[in-house]
């Protein structure tokens, strides 16, 4: 499967030095492609085996290990909403190859849920799932583009022309084109203020 969710470059960048990181390949898209950044982890939770051998030692894969974190309330809401992104891509070692099994021999399940309902199994389910809701990431990517356009971040205010931008790039099929005509005839990007620029000039 084809893609950047699943491309070498992001697959080893989103690992731990000797393992794959569900957690952090979770973090990735749901930053990335969805926008939705999780808050940071508690202090207090504990770290997890930097290698698989150490987890697969007591029998356990890195899925059943990691499910232990949904056991704590602190860790629960975050979690459940990440570890079906990361573990999608399980089948994906540290750098990108893809893989049946663990080194083990212990099965992968690469299977959850989207958003609490779309159910998948694999990786090609998974990316189906996210393509029968087209406006998560093409909002997302509007609100990335728009951010970097502006050179600032986002705030309530710039809703309405996100609407706007996602809108009219998906009535056009999700054109990269459209996006970027209504980025530039966005009321934020016509009327935004170049704080640098006004700074050197007071």
């Amino acid at each position: 499967e084809g893609g950047v969710i699943t491309s070498a470059a992001t697959m080893t960048m989103t690992s731990s030095p000797l393992r794959t990181n569900p957690i952090t390949r979770g973090a990735w898209v749901a930053t990335v492609i969805l926008n939705r950044p999780p808050p940071p982890p508690p202090d207090t939770v504990p770290p997890i085996e930097a290698d698989d051998r150490d987890i697969e030692s007591s029998g356990l894969t890195l899925r059943q290990r990691l499910t232990q974190h949904q056991k704590s309330p602190q860790c629960a809401a975050c979690h459940s909403q990440l570890d079906p992104l990361g573990f999608a891509l399980e089948n994906y070692d540290a750098v990108g190859r893809w893989r049946p099994k663990y080194a083990s021999g212990l099965e992968i399940d690469s299977s959850g849920e989207l958003l609490g309902k779309l159910k998948f199994q694999n990786i090609v389910e998974f990316k189906n799932a996210l393509l029968q809701h087209p406006e998560l990431f093409t909002q997302a990517f509007a609100e990335h583009m728009l951010s970097y356009a502006l050179g600032r971040e986002l705030n309530l205010a710039d809703d309405p022309a996100i609407d706007t931008i996602t809108q009219s790039t998906l009535k056009n099929h999700g054109q990269f084109t459209t996006l970027i005509r209504e980025i530039v005839q966005s009321k934020p990007f016509r009327y935004h203020v170049d704080e640098t620029a006004a700074q050197e000039n007071r």
